[in-house]
């Protein structure tokens, strides 16, 4: 006498993709080293620690400031290019020479300040521009994420299509499979048993 096959309930019934979501990091760093730490490397140097020493560097160089703290710089300049006139426009001629020697370290310090005040404008301005630029090319890499993100969203409505159309043929399948199991198992019988 035959025994009938059973099938095991976990394998009928809808196939099982599981529900843990996995997300992987497939970004490559990459490293552009100068000539110096080219050189530092060969030397035998780890990468860590010359990438170690560039941030040390980088955080002990001036950082960029702002729009507002450049307009008091710029205002504070022309204040003292203000007194610097007042104070030659003032000096007249005087018999005292020790008051003519005074005004003249005034002026004398006066411009002093006036040209370190126009160095430090200058450092301000170049600092605003390149933030001014580095503002550019972060708005112009964040519009190219932005497309990026665009296409892996269609890319993966495209690929949930995809699996709901395999996922209804496996369905359809499976019924055909059942269906030909009961055929072949009528058949058997009927073959083994006679009708």
């Amino acid at each position: 006498m035959a025994t009938l096959t059973k099938i095991s309930p976990y394998r009928s019934g809808p196939p099982r993709f599981g529900t843990r979501q996995y997300v992987f990091d497939n970004s490559v760093k990459t490293y552009q080293l100068t000539p110096e730490e080219l050189e530092q490397l060969r030397a035998g140097k780890s990468v860590d620690e010359i990438l170690k020493e560039r941030e040390e560097k980088k955080m002990s160089q001036p950082r960029v400031i702002s729009y507002i703290k450049y307009l008091e710089v710029e205002a504070e300049r022309d204040e003292l290019k203000k007194q610097l006139e007042e104070l030659k426009s003032n000096s007249v001629p005087n018999t005292n020479k020790q008051e003519i020697e005074r005004l003249k370290r005034e002026v004398i310090d006066a411009h002093k300040l006036v040209t370190e005040k126009e160095n430090e404008i200058a450092c301000l301005q170049e600092l605003f521009e390149t933030a001014m630029a580095d503002k550019e090319r972060l708005h112009k890499e964040n519009l190219l994420l932005e497309n990026q993100v665009q296409r892996l969203k269609e890319a993966i409505s495209e690929l949930t299509e995809r699996n709901d159309r395999y996922s209804d043929n496996c369905i359809d399948l499976q019924r055909e499979l059942k269906a030909l199991r009961l055929y072949t198992l009528q058949k058997l019988q009927k073959d083994v048993y006679g009708a």
